[in-house]
């Protein structure tokens, strides 16, 4: 177990390389955390201990994977929220626990250890306000390097654009959301509803290594490119989580940031530098949850290309 402080600085800083550049993360001395932002947890605890766990070490032995950084992706992550999120100024205290390890092989037949373990964050009077359900797996690197068979997209310049575009593709230039309780009207909340997309890019080593100092993720894949080829990709690979931040970015902009319920991302794509993303949400269901009326979102982001990098769900609060 370990205490995380919710610091305002790093919400700040955390909303600043997402895209979350609002009033309620940015200006508000009680300011709620975005809907990923317990990824920084590791700041104050090695998060992912599971991951070296002895029955994960046994499991990546017996499948003849090695159990290295150069070999772990992010398939998947979800954060559940018991009520509203937790606001700069409270104190967390964090407990890991191992759900289930199992054995698969991927399309091209290499053997992968896929771990679930779930962190959770109780206040200082014990109560639970999230739960962070992480799906990771160690993925043998020998055999084909399918990611390698392709040629990592041109390396443009540096200095991202972010782009709100409408349902009908007609982009403008960059701005800054000022409605920090949601820009969408709930009245406008039916089945089907898509709300407009934004794009994010072109990704630059910049958005990448401001997202892991802020995250504390900084695994080399991400910004070293003779790491990434040794590992057998092209060049340095994007965070699966910047993307998810983005994509929360972009929920959290018409639905409010007090209302985040659940956010959960699944990730089928790498992502290089000069790539281009849009994100996009449509509204899959109303229903009732502990007497709490939500709407659903099925969420999404891809390159231009068409590609999907993430998808996944969204539950926001219906104020």
């Amino acid at each position: 177990m370990a205490v995380m402080p919710i610091e305002r600085g790093k919400i700040r800083e955390y909303a600043t390389a997402t895209g979350a550049d609002r009033p309620a993360y940015l200006d508000d001395q009680k300011a709620p955390v975005p809907p990923t932002f317990l990824a920084t947890v590791v700041f104050w605890t090695p998060i992912g201990e599971t991951l070296r766990s002895p029955e994960v070490l046994r499991a990546c032995a017996a499948a003849g994977v090695a159990a290295d950084l150069g070999s772990l992706l992010s398939l998947e992550q979800e954060y559940v929220y018991q009520g509203p999120p937790p606001h700069a100024g409270e104190t967390l205290q964090t407990a890991e626990r191992l759900s289930d390890i199992t054995v698969k092989r991927t399309r091209d037949g290499r053997a992968m250890v896929v771990i679930r373990f779930t962190v959770s964050f109780r206040d200082e009077r014990g109560d639970l306000r999230a739960e962070c359900n992480y799906t990771s797996a160690y993925v043998q690197r020998d055999r084909a390097r399918a990611e390698a068979r392709a040629p990592a997209p041109g390396l443009r310049r540096e200095g991202a654009r972010n782009e709100r575009t409408s349902d009908e593709g007609g982009g403008r230039g960059p701005e800054r959301a000022e409605a920090s309780a949601g820009n969408t009207a709930m009245s406008e909340l039916v089945p089907g509803t898509r709300l407009p997309e934004r794009t994010f890019g072109p990704v630059t080593l910049t958005d990448i290594v401001r997202y892991q100092g802020a995250s504390g993720d900084m695994n080399p894949l991400h910004h070293d490119d003779e790491f990434a080829r040794s590992a057998g990709f092209p060049a340095a690979i994007g965070v699966g989580m910047l993307g998810a931040g983005w994509l929360a970015a972009y929920c959290t902009e018409h639905l409010g940031e007090e209302s985040v319920r659940r956010f959960r991302t699944r990730f089928s794509a790498v992502v290089y530098r000069g790539d281009r993303l849009t994100a996009s949400a449509e509204v899959v269901r109303l229903f009732a949850h502990d007497r709490e009326e939500r709407v659903e979102l099925a969420v999404r982001l891809r390159k231009d290309d068409g590609s999907v990098v993430i998808d996944g769900t969204a539950e926001f609060a219906l104020r």
